[in-house]
């Protein structure tokens, strides 16, 4: 079974039930600082862990409703799958509840419920008000088609019918990839006596392991995983759409702050020149002149700088796209595709957002020429719209991309021609895959099974079903058992009995337990035809209990023993022993008792001896005696 990962926002205006309604969801109160205690009002955003069916596992982002914190409710919903836009029905629509909307817009959420809580408080005509305001609010938006749930956290009622819409609209939601580079924005830093600092996040994207050597940008600092959690559990990785909080080795506390980036080394650069396509939105009302300062937000940064503009010399009207750069004060960590918010300085406001084009911008000149170099930027060649779109999806048949792309047949078939002569993309199984994701889901692997030979020592490897499994939100099952196959020619990996391991890796035991593992042979092969119960000789080397049935197994699997019942087994010396020993000394067909003058052992452990032989192929049982088949 693949678990899916997904982070709930919880966003609206300040004292709206935002709190409420995550504890009566989720069972955990947010507000956890003395100061939210005091105030009744949440200050930074809170975590609370929601799974919702065995295979449906969430997170809830609680953010701050009120105007002044603006910032970590930005923090709070960046990297969010799905919104819940509350508004208390005793009020409606407020000042808070419009800009989280516009911010929400400008972010890209495109999946939500609208929820009106304390609706115990209001009466059918105030309902009918509450509905008119957020049709108002929602008109013309992707938000306009959000179900509408009237819910009151203090009875519960509504909550579970409130759980299965947010249930519903998940399940076909597409997971963050955790097969590209990790990221995880910083978002908490605090530090566990005994144990060194501590960061908490969203993963964006990728997948982290216990052990991994990673980097905290800007600054290039390298660190190193000690321990992993998500919501308070120890885990040993952590993936895209998880909270994760990582005990890390290297580096200081003071060194960094939210907005800090941890991420998979060689893969992302620190910018502070980025070409962006911004939208305004209805709330902006205002004038922005060349070079305004402005203050950027992307993931959980919040960074100063200056708005430059290419076809005008002031911002004065709505519009849908704006090609524009920023240049700031600091160096961020983002790539193309990211979402980013900006706002006004003085007087604080929201000045719209949008889509990053190019991290690493340059200077350009002013006029229509940068504009269409930007906007060609922004849709890209057909090349890499292609490229873009197979990354984004993971694998499409050519009607799929066809249909996608919006590129006419002769294009398309021109363009992927030239891809795939070039090796940016692959045809598997008559699927399309890029050449990049191909690297991903091979490196996936290759760590996915190096990280498991290091911990699990005593097993062959992972399931090759499990393997495939674990990539069906990125691509097509084909493609990867295809893959496989491919890599088993090149010796890349192999396969024994159904398990995926690395060509070269075999079980063994584990090296802090091996002298006393290789003990419990020993003592088998001394005890020769009346051992022990295998249980109590590994339990009298004072041996880990959960290693137990994984050894055991180990043993048999390795051919080291012979299972005669129960925990009971004979070293395969001793078995081997035995058989040449009884060749030697008994005719061709020989009795229970011949067999017991020659091996001197009780009928406890003879007769599973014999009955072993024969499921062997060593002898047939005919009535009394057994016979020599081979």
């Amino acid at each position: 079974m693949t678990i899916k990962y997904y982070t709930i926002g919880m966003a609206g205006h300040i004292d709206h039930g935002k709190t409420t309604l995550t504890k009566a969801l989720s069972g955990i109160d947010t507000d956890t600082l003395k100061e939210e205690k005091a105030r009744k009002i949440t200050i930074e955003p809170g975590f609370a862990p929601f799974p919702l069916t065995k295979d449906l596992h969430t997170s809830i982002v609680d953010v701050p409703g009120h105007e002044k914190l603006i910032r970590q409710m930005i923090a709070g919903v960046a990297g969010i799958d799905l919104v819940l836009l509350v508004i208390a029905g005793d009020e409606g629509v407020m000042p808070q509840t419009r800009e989280h909307f516009e911010i929400l817009s400008f972010l890209g959420i495109e999946k939500g419920i609208i929820v009106v809580t304390k609706s115990d408080m209001i009466d059918d005509e105030m309902r009918l008000l509450v509905e008119e305001d957020i049709l108002e609010l929602t008109n013309s938006s992707v938000f306009e088609h959000f179900p509408i749930h009237f819910v009151d956290s203090v009875s519960s009622a509504g909550i579970d019918q409130l759980k299965s819409e947010v249930i519903n609209l998940l399940k076909d939601t597409p997971v963050r990839s955790s097969q590209g580079a990790f990221r995880m924005p910083i978002d908490h830093i605090f530090t566990v006596k005994g144990q060194g600092t501590v960061i908490r996040g969203t993963v964006y994207e990728g997948e982290v392991q216990e052990g991994d050597e990673l980097f905290v940008q800007p600054g290039n600092v390298k660190v190193k995983i000690r321990k992993l959690q998500v919501h308070k559990l120890e885990v040993h990785s952590a993936r895209a759409g998880q909270r994760a909080a990582i005990n890390l080795s290297g580096g200081s506390k003071a060194d960094w702050k939210r907005g800090h980036v941890l991420v998979e080394p060689n893969v992302y650069s620190t910018t502070n020149t980025i070409d962006l396509v911004l939208s305004t939105g209805e709330g902006w009302k205002g004038k922005l002149k060349q070079r305004s300062s402005v203050k950027f937000y992307s993931g959980t940064s919040e960074v100063m700088g200056k708005l430059v503009l290419f076809d005008r010399n002031e911002l004065d009207v709505n519009e849908d796209q704006i090609y524009c750069q920023v240049r700031l004060d600091q160096e961020v960590v983002t790539k193309r595709g990211d979402r980013f918010i900006l706002r006004r300085p003085t007087p604080e406001e929201t000045i719209g957002g949008g889509e990053v084009i190019d991290p690493n911008g340059s200077v350009y000149r002013f006029g229509t020429e940068t504009i269409e170099r930007l906007r060609s930027k922004h849709e890209g060649t057909p090349n890499e719209r292609v490229l873009q779109l197979l990354n984004k999806v993971g694998s499409m048949t050519e009607l799929e991309l066809k249909s996608s792309s919006g590129m006419d047949d002769e294009v398309l078939q021109h363009t992927l021609d030239e891809l795939i002569s070039e090796g940016s993309v692959a045809r598997i199984q008559n699927y399309l895959v890029a050449d990049s994701k191909v690297k991903q889901i091979k490196s996936s692997i290759m760590n996915k099974l190096q990280n498991f030979h290091s911990e699990y020592s005593l097993r062959q490897g992972i399931p090759k079903a499990e393997i495939v499994q674990s990539f069906q939100n990125e691509v097509n099952p084909k493609i990867v058992n295809t893959l496989l196959e491919k890599w088993l020619t090149d010796s890349t990996v192999s396969i024994t009995d159904y398990f995926v391991h690395l060509s070269h890796f075999k079980p063994h035991y584990p090296e802090k337990w091996a002298k006393r593992m290789a003990n419990v042979l020993a003592t088998l092969e001394e005890a020769q035809l009346e051992p022990d119960d295998l249980q109590n000789i590994y339990n009298a080397q004072q041996l880990p209990e959960p290693l137990y049935h994984e050894f055991k197994y180990y043993l048999i699997k390795s051919n080291e023993v012979v299972l005669l019942f129960d925990e009971v087994m004979l070293s395969r010396k001793a078995f081997d022993s035995a058989v040449e020993h009884l060749r030697i000394n008994t005719d061709s067909t020989f009795s229970v008792q011949d067999a017991k003058a020659v091996l001197h052992t009780s009928r406890k452990f003879l007769i599973p001896i014999l009955e072993c032989m024969d499921s062997k192929g060593y002898t047939m049982r005919e009535s009394n005696v057994r016979k020599w088949v081979q």
